[in-house]
């Protein structure tokens, strides 16, 4: 049988959870698609080859013991109790590992913050390799590539605002790629981004995102003036960056290269 790929990656999170609940359990909602991987919700895009995948868990192992005492193993013999554990991922395009450091959730909640009763939950904080690391598309300016690139590893490490700044910094040079001479020169990004829309270089719902990303990305440069920036906001932020360019450079460069392979 043929699955899509919310199908399959619903069936992967069932397996997860069964293997966590020997017996059956209800299903944990199922996650964006482009949340990275962790051995609850073994899919996602991979760090290595950034494909979006499904993987496959290898082995875990404890990192953290907490102070709850112990356990009696499968075994009859004793075991310590952790929080948080270490979990190796086959990315089954690439067919590489990747490693995730993983927090203990129970009923929604963090184990060590007092999580105690529901289901039980593994959610990655850290990942090797970092995402970001791998080459940025060619397509894409390294300029606005490597703001990107590096936004993404500040995620991966749980800043948001940092991250948040350098997606914003990633806008600023689109303006400086793409924006005309009128765009560049005005004195702040909310002017030139407003600028591009006039000119039309960018379309409505883009200059639109493109605001929202200057006005998180500011928040996480003066925190002190404005909201702070949650990592589930800066999570927003990769995936209105990654649309932009995929908009701006990805889609009409592949639409070159297809007319180029035209006789």
């Amino acid at each position: 049988m043929k699955f899509t790929r919310r199908k399959l990656t619903e069936k992967n999170q069932t397996v997860a959870v069964e293997r966590l609940f020997p017996g059956g359990a209800a299903k944990l909602p199922v996650k964006p698609d482009d949340v990275l991987p962790d051995s609850t919700s073994p899919y996602g895009p991979c760090p290595r080859c950034g494909r979006l995948s499904n993987f496959t868990p290898q082995a875990n192992g404890p990192v953290t013991y907490n102070d709850s005492g112990y356990v009696e193993g499968p075994g009859g013999g004793v075991q310590r109790l952790y929080d948080e554990q270490l979990s190796i991922l086959e990315c089954q395009g690439c067919r590489q590992n990747v490693v995730v450091i993983e927090e203990q959730y129970v009923g929604g909640r963090r184990k060590r913050d007092g999580g105690n009763s529901g289901t039980v939950e593994w959610r990655g904080i850290h990942w090797w390799p970092t995402p970001g690391m791998r080459p940025a598309n060619p397509d894409v300016p390294a300029t606005v590539g490597d703001a990107i690139a590096e936004g993404t590893r500040c995620l991966a490490v749980q800043a948001p605002r940092a991250a948040a700044v350098m997606f914003r910094g990633a806008v600023g040079q689109i303006v400086t790629e793409r924006g005309s001479a009128n765009a560049q020169n005005k004195r702040d990004l909310y002017s030139q981004l407003k600028q591009m829309a006039d000119d039309g270089d960018l379309i409505p719902t883009l200059a639109e995102w493109a605001h929202q990303i200057r006005i998180l990305g500011n928040a996480g440069a003066h925190p002190n003036e404005l909201d702070p920036v949650t990592l589930e906001e800066a999570e927003d932020l990769a995936r209105l960056i990654g649309a932009l360019v995929e908009y701006l450079y990805v889609t009409p460069a592949k639409v070159q290269r297809a007319r180029n392979r035209r006789p």
